[in-house]
């Protein structure tokens, strides 16, 4: 059998069926060939308007091409970007220049609610009841996470700190893994990363069980370095895929989970809890 790897990339057919294109075919070919990664972002009807073509232009090309779809097109478009064609890493964007609020607008809460409901599903109740007991009986929670899940991360941490939970948490990338190096037994590091292949999240979850630490890893629900490495795991569903133009339904599903874990704690000692709020808002409302 050929190793996939040595299927050709989109552009590699576009330069060996150059003259066999048609006028149009060759004006959508001309904007792949100077626009490679732009138009991983562009669907049929986009890309037949930013190559002044149509859109019947743009399946003609992709059929002229011998790809088996427009979608098949892009992947091996990103064989030749990005030196994958894993659907993992397209882009996960649908949307056009000049989109209609009301159309973005549906959209985009459409996806929320169906994220949502994915999650529900998804979520593991032991695994959460035990993330909860981690962060409780821990003498310190860790939290790491950069980007999107760096949001997150540090959303938590707040959070943890107004319950009057020790709890730690920085942005800068060093520090972490600094933060990691310094853990102890009886410390909880809850690592935070979509993808769970994060070389730097692997890496502080690596330190922080080699000290040992109890590690919670909240990822998506995919096979990952991090979550199989992890002590407790919780899942958010795959609903982006890796590469895409910014965490959108993946980062609101994890700040969910963190919400829920808050609950559930707030919830545990209900009395304690409100005391250690109100402190809190003393503190900052003066």
């Amino acid at each position: 059998m050929e190793s996939t790897h040595q299927i050709p990339g989109a552009l590699f057919e576009i330069n060996a069926r150059w003259e066999s294109l048609s006028e149009s075919e060759k004006r959508v070919a001309s904007y792949v060939v100077q626009n490679p990664k732009k138009v991983l972002h562009l669907n049929v009807r986009e890309l037949a308007k930013q190559s002044t073509s149509s859109q019947a232009a743009v399946i003609r090309f992709c059929k002229h091409l011998n790809f088996e779809s427009y979608s098949n097109f892009k992947l091996r478009l990103a064989r030749d970007v990005f030196d994958t064609y894993d659907e993992r890493y397209m882009p996960d964007l649908d949307l056009e220049s000049g989109t209609e609020a009301e159309a973005v607008i549906h959209t985009v809460i459409e996806r929320l609610q169906r994220s949502f409901s994915a999650l529900e599903h998804t979520l593991d109740r032991e695994s959460i009841t035990a993330a909860v007991t981690c962060i409780q009986e821990a003498k310190k929670t860790a939290l790491f996470g950069i980007g999107a899940s760096g949001v997150v991360a540090n959303d938590f941490m707040q959070k943890l700190t107004r319950l009057g939970t020790s709890a730690f948490y920085t942005p800068d990338t060093d520090l972490q893994l600094v933060a990691a190096s310094a853990i102890r037994p009886g410390d909880c590091a809850f690592v935070i990363s979509y993808s769970g292949e994060k070389a730097e999240m692997l890496e502080v979850a690596h330190l922080a069980k080699k000290n040992g630490a109890t590690v919670v890893s909240l990822t998506m629900d995919s096979p990952n370095t991090l979550r199989q490495s992890a002590d407790i795991t919780l899942l958010v569903p795959a609903s982006e895929r890796i590469y895409r133009q910014g965490a959108s339904t993946s980062r609101i599903n994890q700040l969910a989970v963190v919400d829920i874990l808050y609950s559930l704690m707030l919830s545990s000692d209900l009395d304690a809890s409100i005391e250690a709020i109100e402190q809190t808002m003393a503190a900052t409302h003066r």
